[in-house]
């Protein structure tokens, strides 16, 4: 069996080597790992801060580094990032543990390096590191490792005091977040079976079936394998609660993987009615049928198919577009968004926004309603997008928000029909939600 940096590093090394996804590697090699609770969580906490902080550390390595790191194998890069950042943003780690260990993956995947490795390590720890100060964007780019054209990005969207709070929210660890699913148990006692499980939680302020909690594992619970809860930030919840379907009604998700929304769509409809859960990837549509059955619900039906051009039967009383986006609202959640090639070349994703928000507006009855989200906070995949398809359709206009089950910040926000959550304002992920009427 793998140690805990093992697996870390083998995730690591599975990004840096094959452009893996770091969700996806840390998910399908931590379950193969069988590691416990606690050492998961290590492993989480050490893959994902090395990804938030992979530009600040780059620039350690070459500050002590001879050899360029273009030059250095993709093994001892990972090492040494994983041992530095030991060493510098995980308090209870001793200095010699990151070190020795470091410098003993290294023997193992980098035996030619291993002095080479250690001696960085050492000279690291006796030295310490020395960041760039100022405003300017070089040194924001460098101290808070955001790649500089995101930096630039952020500072001319929202000026300098808010480009600044969203580079430090974006490398705090996010809030672990579930969703009631009130078909099986209320708020308050989903709280205290949890409690009695091991794990502290309490009230979100976003939505009535928001929980805050603490603590890894959540996923060995009994709570979870009963279908008590889905894992859900709270920003993604108000989608559905926007969207607020009825029971006995019609309604497409056409964006349906990995199913969050869909399956509060269908506790929210009392699991009465038709979802039809549309998604262009297959595969990915079995998330969608385990999660549903996991929560006991028997009304989705999946489908794949291209949301630009799919067809149905029946028009729906009610659609979900949760748009393929940037996702510049969770870079805290999935750091290696950051650094993603072509990132801030925006116009694909915007003319696919609009392909299937013009596929779906004939696809709703006359009277319906839509709802447009993202995990995004750029304006042109957001506003920009819901502006130019009212403007070629005037049969849809922006329909008041009436935030039943939300929270006052989150009425608030929406009331006028659309509305936009920042990651270091508010308590859940960056995210824009806007509803739509078809007169």
């Amino acid at each position: 069996m793998q140690s805990p940096r093992e697996v870390a590093l083998q995730i690591l090394y599975d990004i840096e080597k094959n452009g893996a996804y770091l969700n996806i590697s840390f998910q399908s090699r931590g379950e193969k790992s069988g590691l416990s609770g606690r050492d998961a969580a290590f492993v989480k906490e050490l893959t994902y801060g090395v990804m938030q902080r992979k530009l600040t550390l780059d620039k350690v390595i070459a500050q002590f580094s001879s050899v360029k790191l273009r030059k250095l194998a993709p093994y001892v890069l990972c090492i040494l990032r994983m041992g530095l950042y030991q060493l510098f943003y995980m308090d209870k780690i001793p200095q010699s543990a990151a070190v020795n260990e470091s410098v003993h993956l290294a023997g193992k995947y980098a035996g030619r390096s291993q002095g080479f490795i250690n001696a960085i390590l050492r000279r690291a720890t006796q030295e310490g590191i020395q960041l760039p100060e100022g405003h300017d964007s070089e040194a924001l780019s460098v101290r808070y490792s955001h790649p500089l054209p995101l930096v630039c990005w952020l500072q001319d969207q929202f000026g300098y005091e808010k480009a600044l709070q969203i580079l430090k929210e974006n490398n705090e660890a996010p809030p672990l977040c579930l969703r009631t699913n009130v078909l099986k148990t209320t708020r308050e006692a989903l709280i205290v079976r949890l409690g009695e499980e091991g794990i502290l939680a309490q009230n979100g302020a976003m939505s009535n079936v928001a929980v805050v909690a603490e603590g890894g594992g959540i996923r060995q619970t009994e709570a979870y394998a009963e279908g008590l809860f889905t894992i859900q930030d709270q920003s993604a919840q108000l989608v559905a609660l926007a969207l607020r379907p009825l029971p006995g009604q019609r309604v497409y998700d056409v964006c349906a993987a990995p199913g969050g929304k869909t399956t509060h769509l269908a506790e929210l409809m009392e699991d009465k009615g038709q979802i039809m859960a549309l998604d262009i990837y297959e595969k990915r549509l079995q998330s969608v049928e385990q999660a549903a059955r996991r929560l006991g619900l028997s009304i989705i039906t999946t489908y794949s198919d291209d949301a630009r051009t799919f067809t149905a039967n029946e028009k729906a009383d009610k659609i979900l577009v949760d748009a393929p986006c940037s996702g510049l609202g969770v870079v805290r959640r999935r750091p290696d968004i950051k650094y993603k090639e072509g990132l801030l070349d925006f116009s694909e994703l915007v003319d696919t926004q609009l392909a299937i928000l013009r596929r779906c507006g004939t696809m709703l009855k006359s009277g319906g309603e839509l709802v447009y989200s993202t995990c995004t906070i750029n304006p042109s995949e957001n506003e920009g997008v819901i502006q130019a398809f009212l403007s070629e359709n005037p049969a849809f206009s922006l329909m008041p928000i009436s935030g039943e089950g939300m929270g006052e910040q989150a009425k608030a926000i929406l009331k006028k029909g659309m509305g936009t959550f920042y990651p270091d304002k508010h308590e859940g992920d960056g995210f824009f939600i806007a509803k739509l009427k078809k007169e």
